[in-house]
C-alpha cells in the first residue's frame, strides 16, 4: 500500500519539471546582465551566493535587491536584468568553460557578486498550469527564515542545497555536470516548499497547499 501524497508532491507529479544549471556569474561591480526571454515552458532561476544583485522593474518602479541566501524564480521566463545597483557602466564579462559548467566573470573592482543562474524546463502545457500558482517573481529569502517562526527546516534544506551546488561548481567531480542538474531539478521543489511556508507565501500557493492560517489570501 503507497502513502498518501501531500499536494507539493502530486503538483510535481502532474507537472514533471528537470533542472538545469547554465551560469555560474563571478562579477566585480559595475555589472550588469540583460537576459533575454526563456523559451516557452522554461522559467528562469538565481541563486545568490554571495553579494547583492538588483533585479529591474520592467515598469520603471524601485528595483528589488537579491543578497546572499536569496532565490529567484521567473516562472515566466520573460527577459529580466539584473545589475551591481550602481550607474557606472558595465565591465564586459567573459566566459570560461570547465568541465562541468560555465564561468562567466569580468574585471570589476568594486562589490564582488557570486551567482548561479540556470532553468527549469516543463512542457509549455504544464509551465502554464503551473504559472496559476505561482507569482511571475518569486523570491525565496532564506537569510531570514531562521528569525521567523516558520519555514525554518525549509530554510536549512535549501541553504544545504545552495552550499552542494556551490561545491560542485567549484570543482570538476567526476558525474558533476548531471549531479547540478538533478541539484537544481530539486531546488524546484524545495523552493516552492519553502515559499509555501513563509508568513509572505504567495496566494496561489496558499491555495493550492490549502494552508489555513492565512484565510484572507
Amino acid at each position: 500500500m503507497s502513502p498518501p501524497r501531500d499536494w507539493l508532491s502530486r503538483l510535481l507529479e502532474m507537472t514533471p519539471v528537470r533542472g538545469q544549471l547554465d551560469l555560474r556569474c563571478q562579477y566585480g561591480a559595475p555589472w550588469r546582465i540583460d537576459q533575454a526571454a526563456f523559451s516557452n515552458g522554461e522559467m528562469a532561476y538565481h541563486i545568490v551566493l554571495s553579494g547583492s544583485a538588483s533585479l529591474a522593474d520592467p515598469h520603471g518602479g524601485r528595483p528589488d535587491v537579491l543578497r546572499a541566501g536569496d532565490i529567484l524564480l521567473l516562472a515566466h521566463g520573460e527577459a529580466h536584468t539584473l545589475h551591481d545597483g550602481g550607474k557606472a557602466r558595465a565591465r564586459p564579462a567573459t566566459s570560461r568553460v570547465a568541465a562541468n559548467l560555465v564561468f562567466s566573470q569580468n574585471a570589476g573592482k568594486g562589490d564582488r557578486l557570486d551567482m548561479l543562474c540556470g532553468r527549469f524546463v516543463l512542457s509549455p502545457s504544464h509551465a502554464q498550469l503551473l504559472r496559476r500558482y505561482l507569482p511571475a517573481r518569486l523570491i525565496a529569502r532564506t537569510a531570514t527564515a531562521a528569525e521567523t517562526s516558520t519555514g525554518q527546516e525549509s530554510g536549512a534544506a535549501l541553504k544545504s542545497l545552495m552550499a552542494l551546488m556551490q561545491a560542485e561548481t567549484g570543482a570538476d567531480f567526476l558525474g558533476g555536470r548531471a549531479m547540478l542538474d538533478a541539484l537544481s531539478t530539486a531546488l524546484f521543489a524545495l523552493t516552492l516548499r519553502f515559499a509555501s511556508e513563509s508568513d509572505e507565501a504567495p496566494a496561489g500557493l496558499l491555495a493550492l497547499a490549502g494552508y489555513p492560517r492565512h484565510p484572507y489570501r
